[in-house]
């Protein structure tokens, strides 16, 4: 009609002036708030513009840690620590309050050691850090002293009873416990372990914890799970990878079709979504006929975070499927959650 069409933009264009100065005063917002989903998603979305701005770097990581996402808190703080990123004290003192919530005691002593050797803690706290350092040894020691009499035991055939790793625990005390199994042949404890995955109460994080020690260490024969009211035999050694299941790369690939272009923060704060849940499902999938549909329900969950808009209808008929069922996988996905920010 004479006007000029409008190009889209290439690449991660910013469509707003300013747009990651006002993701980080909303994420600092939700902070003062104690909203701490919302300010991992906007400091996600604004990390993306500005990678190395420090208060985005320590809002988010301040924002993992309160929802619990240690591993994520602590690989961001090893990122930000090695490029130099903000105040190299605070990092690092947040860093090693990660390490000590995922008992990683070896790396707090390593870097506790390396920063009263170069003189990098003020005066008034080298007491603190060296309490700390001394309480690190004191627990490795007492692992060492523990997995050395386990081994003994196995040794003259008496059995361990790990279920008071278990039993009467927190969850909080339960993944710690779990992660020991990494570093002990997990066979030894199946009897204690299927229990625990029977367990209808037993967070289903902790359980996916368990099913990739079991298949780290290769463990071929037959378990029985039960997670998100579904029961079913595994043999983790037969089941494909998280991320290499056919639910997960479909779904993930439907909904960067949709956004990859069009969307590029929304599409990582929907990836995002979708990762964090299949890790509270796994191996359970839905089945191959709603894949769509679960693509749908992402989408519009994770731009409802974005913006606070129920776009489900509209996104129903983007993707060719009922607004019904997507509306009913939300329902779930909400569930899912609740699951994914638990207090581990």
């Amino acid at each position: 009609m004479g006007g000029k069409k409008k190009q889209k933009p290439e690449g991660n264009v910013i469509p707003f002036p300013n747009l990651g100065s006002r993701l980080v005063e909303k994420g600092m917002e939700h902070i003062e708030k104690r909203e701490f989903k919302h300010a991992v998603e906007l400091y996600s979305q604004a990390r993306e513009l500005d990678p190395e701005n420090p208060d985005v770097n320590v809002g988010l990581i301040v924002s993992f840690v309160e929802v619990g996402r240690y591993i994520e808190a602590r690989d961001l703080c090893k990122e930000v620590l090695h490029k130099g990123i903000g105040d190299y004290f605070q990092i690092v003192s947040i860093y090693l309050m990660v390490l000590l919530q995922l008992n990683e005691h070896e790396e707090m002593v390593m870097t506790i050691k390396a920063l009263l050797d170069d003189n990098q803690v003020p005066h008034d706290k080298i007491d603190h850090f060296e309490k700390m350092l001394a309480f690190s040894t004191r627990v490795l020691e007492e692992n060492e002293d523990m997995f050395v009499e386990i081994e003994e035991e196995k040794r003259t055939e008496v059995g361990f009873d790990a279920d008071e790793w278990f039993a009467g625990k927190s969850d909080e005390e339960i993944f710690r416990n779990i992660s020991r199994f990494s570093d002990a042949n997990i066979r030894a404890f199946i009897p204690s372990v299927q229990k625990f995955l029977l367990d209808e109460a037993a967070h289903p994080f902790l359980k996916t914890l368990l099913i990739h020690i079991l298949q780290e260490q290769e463990y071929d024969k037959n378990v029985r799970l039960t997670k998100l009211s579904q029961e079913m035999d595994i043999i983790p050694t037969e089941i494909l990878p998280m991320k290499d299941t056919d639910f997960f790369k479909t779904v993930t690939i439907l909904v960067e079709r949709q956004l990859e272009q069009e969307n590029p923060s929304l599409l990582a704060m929907a990836t995002s979504l979708i990762e964090r849940q299949q890790f509270v499902m796994y191996p359970i999938a839905p089945e191959e006929s709603t894949f769509p549909v679960w693509a749908c329900a992402y989408h519009t969950v994770a731009e409802k975070y974005q913006t606070g808009d129920n776009t489900a209808n509209k996104r129903a008929a983007q993707y060719g499927v009922s607004s019904d069922s997507v509306h009913e996988v939300i329902l779930q996905i909400n569930i899912i959650e609740e699951f994914s920010y638990g207090n581990i």
